[in-house]
């Protein structure tokens, strides 16, 4: 990777992050220049956005949501778990993050990916992950970081001790994208620290008297260490039907298509993500990379 290129990249998109809103705004194909402030957050536990519900009441009230895939060499299933979760894993539903001296707290949300090679035999754990999510007061779901452990016998990672502590150990490949807002990660001239981004906005993300979210709007969805991803509104009140979901065929009539990619990985890592109102959220995943498509279906939400 070109490290003058990346730090660049860096700069400017922490730039736009930190602007302060003088538009109250963003304009179509504009970017949503939304400043991250302790004054917002309120109650950040409580993400209610009806686009990604995670946690609508607050406290200890449960969810999961399963995802499948299948592809010519795989089967995939993909489990999220909120306040709920396999031990060794879950151990306290919440997170502080520290950003500028002052402490946030995180929703911290379970995600486990299972893999069954040929599509014959068992699922087996495949990476393990916990993400960490807030929500300001304008209905804005910021991505605070994450701590991700993967199992690829290849680099020597095996489904041995989940180290909690090692989110910003760049040196072990086992936990490699793995970051936190405010906390710097890297070596010299590498070095970098995470800045949050907004996961998924609102409909009005500078609140009632802001303008309304636009298709062609776009945003950071993290600055760190080996992570970078931009998000892209392609559609608003996008409909939606999907034949193996949840109990079968749904339709969705207010759904907001997104397109999310990293820079640096261009045509390799992009994904097309369907957040439907009228029903659990994130309802389907597109993943285009090396010239296929690997598609994602809720097929089932649980306590």
């Amino acid at each position: 990777m070109d490290t003058k290129r990346k730090n660049h990249f860096i700069a400017t998109v922490t730039a736009m992050i930190t602007m302060s809103i003088a538009s109250g705004g963003a304009l179509a194909g504009g970017f949503l220049d939304i400043e991250f402030a302790d004054a917002d957050f309120s109650n950040p536990l409580v993400i209610d956005n009806p686009y990604w519900p995670l946690n609508p009441y607050g406290g200890g009230i449960s969810l999961s949501f399963t995802y499948t895939a299948e592809t010519e060499d795989e089967c995939v299933e993909n489990t999220v778990f909120v306040n709920s979760g396999p031990s060794p894993y879950y151990l306290t539903g919440e997170k502080t993050v520290t950003v500028d001296g002052v402490d946030y707290d995180a929703l911290e949300v379970l995600d486990i990916e299972y893999i069954q090679e040929d599509c014959d035999g068992e699922f087996v754990a495949s990476e393990v992950t916990l993400d960490w999510y807030a929500q300001d007061d304008f209905g804005n779901i910021w991505y605070m970081g994450e701590l991700s452990r993967s199992f690829d016998e290849e680099d020597g990672c095996d489904e041995g001790d989940f180290d909690r502590t090692t989110a910003t150990n760049t040196d072990d490949p086992c936990y490699e994208g793995s970051w936190e807002a405010g906390v710097e990660a890297g070596e010299d001239d590498e070095a970098v620290t995470g800045v949050p981004g907004i996961v998924v906005p609102s409909d009005m993300p500078f609140g009632p008297d802001g303008k309304p979210l636009s298709n062609g709007a776009y945003y950071s969805q993290e600055v760190a260490y080996e992570a970078e991803d931009m998000a892209k509104i392609l559609r608003q009140d996008a409909s939606l039907s999907v034949e193996d979901g949840i109990e079968g065929e749904g339709d969705y009539d207010f759904c907001r298509k997104v397109k999310e990619w990293n820079p640096f990985e261009p045509g390799k890592s992009v994904e097309h993500k369907w957040y439907c109102a009228d029903g659990p959220g994130l309802v389907l995943i597109e993943g285009i990379g090396g010239g296929r498509t690997e598609v994602e279906t809720l097929v089932e939400v649980g306590p």
